[in-house]
């Protein structure tokens, strides 16, 4: 407490005067002033850590004083003390933001200890607001760290994968059906290792500016949805559900987008995702492609998902989805439909839920 700052604008009695000298033999740095406008020229030039103010129901100026204190540093505590023989403080003084008030009479002894209680919280508030910057910090490291690390992986991943089609195309010779077949579970389970980590990245980075706006030419069959329909093959085909991809029929040149492609994967998994979730067993999940303007809309329909009308206004409110009946359900390591939405948002288009029948459309729009 001894680096403290303080400042006392009282009016020159011997209870003030004990009180200025019990801080300063504690080491405190006490200031006098012996009228509000000394006072506001104090306050001008230095940061104060506590303010004592004599307080009467007179007294106007030193209630400016306040104020002023206030205005130039939020985080200055403040002590009134009431005149003597005063049974309370101007009423205004109830409506600001005071640490302690003291009526007198007051003993130098219990004055010293109010304002010791004081200062005492302000170094517990202080060291708990520094305790939680030294964990957020702490916690950027590590998350820092998980990122590069989940990144390592994910590149081995990759290459591991690309390895297991070379196998399967035949380039290092053939191989009996049973082979190649579990050849192919292990290259489903690696890319879904592959999404796996990469929706973990995208969650760590969500907060870097850097990331979210980086943007890059991509080909939003090829490098978007080809891989994320890739990683769900197993999940798919356990399920019993038919994937009607329409843009291989209706696309042979590439869909140019511009953007991060780690984001947009993650956002094509997410609703991807939900409809394998939320479809059932033996659904239909339709992805199409139509342009409109100057933007692509990508659809993606689920042919037995149907989101309860009462709940469509929480969609993209929260990060669960909910299911059939108004039941939520977990999504994993999704973004949620908040999330998603707010990327979509800074690649510039946005993300539209349809109703239907038979069904719940969920449309991406992006600029080509």
């Amino acid at each position: 407490m001894a680096t403290c700052g303080i400042l006392m604008l009282d009016d020159g009695s011997s209870l003030f005067r004990t009180l200025a000298w019990v801080l300063d033999y504690k080491g405190f740095g006490v200031e006098r002033a012996a009228s509000p406008e000394a006072a506001l020229e104090l306050l001008v030039t230095k940061n104060y850590d506590l303010l004592i103010v004599k307080l009467t129901m007179e007294a106007d100026g030193n209630l400016d004083v306040i104020k002023r204190a206030h205005k130039l540093n939020p985080e200055t505590r403040i002590v009134v003390v009431g005149g003597d023989d005063q049974v309370g403080f101007p009423l205004e003084a109830y409506r600001l933001k005071i640490d302690d008030y003291i009526l007198l009479p007051c003993t130098p002894a219990a004055l010293w200890r109010r304002v010791a209680n004081c200062l005492e919280r302000r170094e517990a508030r202080q060291a708990e607001s520094g305790s939680q910057v030294r964990l957020a910090a702490i916690n950027e490291q590590v998350l820092n760290r998980l990122a590069l690390m989940f990144h390592d992986l994910r590149s081995s991943m990759v290459s591991s994968s690309s390895a297991l089609k070379l196998l399967l195309r035949g380039v290092y010779g053939g191989m009996d059906e049973p082979v190649a077949q579990k050849i192919r579970e292990i290259s489903s389970r690696i890319q879904k290792l592959i999404g796996v980590s990469e929706e973990f990245m995208a969650q760590v980075l969500s907060g870097d500016s850097e990331v979210a706006l980086g943007r890059e030419l991509l080909d939003l069959k090829q490098e978007i949805v080809d891989p994320v329909l890739d990683e769900f093959a197993e999940e798919i085909q356990d399920h019993g559900i038919t994937i009607d991809n329409r843009l291989v029929a209706q696309r042979t040149a590439a869909i140019p987008i511009r953007g991060s492609k780690l984001y947009l994967k993650s956002v094509f998994r997410n609703l991807l995702s939900n409809g394998i979730k939320h479809g059932g067993e033996g659904s239909t999940i339709v992805i199409d492609l139509e342009e409109q303007g100057a933007n692509f809309r990508l659809k993606v329909c689920n042919s037995s998902s149907f989101v309860p009308e009462e709940n469509r206004s929480m969609l993209f409110a929260h990060s669960s989805c909910p299911g059939k009946g108004g039941k939520t359900r977990g999504q994993g390591l999704g973004l949620g439909l908040r999330f998603v939405k707010g990327i979509i948002k800074e690649h510039g288009g946005d993300l539209l839920h349809e109703a239907k029948n038979n069904g719940t459309d969920y449309i991406i729009t992006l600029p080509h």
